[in-house]
This record gives C-alpha cells, sequence and structure tokens, in this order.
C-alpha cells in the first residue's frame, strides 16, 4: 500500500513495561512525555512492538511480551522474539529494498493452537530523534478484544456472576443445552437465566 507515512515522537511509545529498557533510553535522547497520548493508544491496541532496519529490537511493551508466550509458551527469555514476528520484519524490510520510493502498511493475521486471532499491523515509522526509519509492528488480541466487550455488557446489564458466565457462553455461539453442560446445570435453568438477562438489558435501554 503506497503512500502511508508518519512522523512519530519518541514519547509517544515510552511507557514502562516488561521490557529491559523504553525507548527514549535505547536512543539517548530526551523527549517530552504524553501520558495522555500514550495511555489513548495502549486503550485500542494490544502489543507495540518497534525495531531496528536490522531486526534489532528497540521497544515492546508489556502486552507484547504476553502476546510472545501465547504464540511459544515456551520462548526463551534471552531471545524472546518469536520467528512469526521476525519474519513479518523481514517482509517489510524487503519491500522497502524493493520499492524503496513506496511506504508500505501490511497486515496479517495469525491463528494460534490455543484459539487466538493475532492482528498484526506493520509499517515503517519515521521518529524525528532517530536517522533511520523503525519497524512499527501494533498487534491486537482479537479473541481477548471480543471477550472485553462481552464483559463490559456483563457489567452494564448489572448481571449476576452466573449471569455473567451464562451470558459468556452464550455471546460465543453455544447453545442452552451447550451452556448447561459446560456450567453443570440443566437447560431450564439456562433459560431463566436468559430471560433475567434478557430483562435487564430491556431496563437499560
Amino acid at each position: 500500500m503506497a503512500g502511508f507515512s508518519t512522523n512519530t515522537d519518541l514519547s509517544v511509545l515510552n511507557r514502562q513495561c516488561s521490557g529491559p529498557q523504553t525507548l527514549q533510553a535505547l536512543s539517548g535522547k530526551n523527549s517530552v512525555s504524553y501520558p495522555e497520548m500514550t495511555d489513548l493508544v495502549e486503550e485500542f491496541v494490544d502489543g507495540i512492538v518497534v525495531f531496528t532496519e536490522q531486526k534489532q529490537l528497540l521497544y515492546a511493551n508489556a502486552g507484547a511480551y504476553k502476546i510472545f508466550s501465547q504464540l511459544h509458551p515456551d520462548i526463551s527469555s534471552d531471545n524472546p522474539i518469536p520467528d512469526e514476528i521476525l519474519h513479518i520484519c523481514q517482509l517489510l524490510i524487503q519491500s522497502r529494498h524493493r520499492f524503496p520510493s513506496q511506504n508500505w502498511l501490511t497486515e496479517f493475521d495469525i491463528f494460534t493452537q490455543d484459539a487466538a486471532i493475532l492482528h498484526i499491523r506493520s509499517r515503517w515509522l519515521r521518529v524525528d530523534t532517530l536517522e533511520r526509519p523503525c519497524l512499527l509492528l501494533v498487534i491486537e488480541d482479537r479473541q481477548q478484544a471480543i471477550v472485553d466487550i462481552f464483559i463490559e455488557e456483563a457489567e452494564q446489564y448489572g448481571l449476576t456472576p452466573r449471569e455473567k458466565e451464562v451470558w459468556m457462553l452464550h455471546r460465543h455461539d453455544l447453545t442452552y443445552k451447550q451452556i448447561a453442560t459446560e456450567l453443570g446445570i440443566t437447560p431450564n435453568t439456562v433459560k431463566k437465566h436468559m430471560r433475567s438477562i434478557h430483562a435487564k438489558k430491556k431496563r437499560d435501554r
């Protein structure tokens, strides 16, 4: 996708995380903090990763490390970057070498063994305090995002703990019989919970 570029200050991504250093520390530059912008960015994405053109890790937030462990639970702390992430970086580097006058945005979906759906957007990122552009990867755990929506709905409707369990399974498209089996209750009990949930939804409107 041609014509996609941006200039971003390091401080926008400079947030305390589980990684060894922040971007500011790695670059050795002073920068102004923008906590509101950082909070807004991390509210809508799970993982943020920044690499140099040589695929050297500059920054990864806590969400990124969590996703890395999802991809490979037994991954080494000495080499925490999964091969899938490095492969995406390599594809973007190759596109830059082949089409130097263009800026590309690429998107990938990875379906993990535990049924998570990881949506990864990668692009080149120009940072004012660095001479060379960086690789930015934004990773979203879409399955977790869906679960978060269901939890928010349950809180909004004021559901009881049991109703929340029923609602979560219902929103995952389980039948009443399957919900009953999952929770160890009867289908009639599931129906009663669902009637109560729908009544609370109507009152919330």
